[in-house]
């Protein structure tokens, strides 16, 4: 498996949650940090996969 690893899409990223691939954190949509894509975890202990479009491990809350 392939780690990558991405910049914030804008400089006020410190206001918005940042969450990893591979993390549970919790039920609720997670946009890419590099693509924007959007990622819904229906159950709060699934753990978040890596972005399906562009396989980045950032997403924002």
């Amino acid at each position: 498996m392939r780690t990558i690893l991405c910049l914030p899409l804008s400089k006020h990223s410190w206001r918005t949650k940042m969450v990893m691939a591979g993390s549970k954190p919790g039920t609720g949509f997670y946009f890419c940090a590099q693509c924007g894509k959007r990622t819904y975890l229906e159950i709060g202990t699934d753990p978040l996969p890596p972005c399906t479009k562009c396989l980045c491990n950032q997403f924002k809350k």
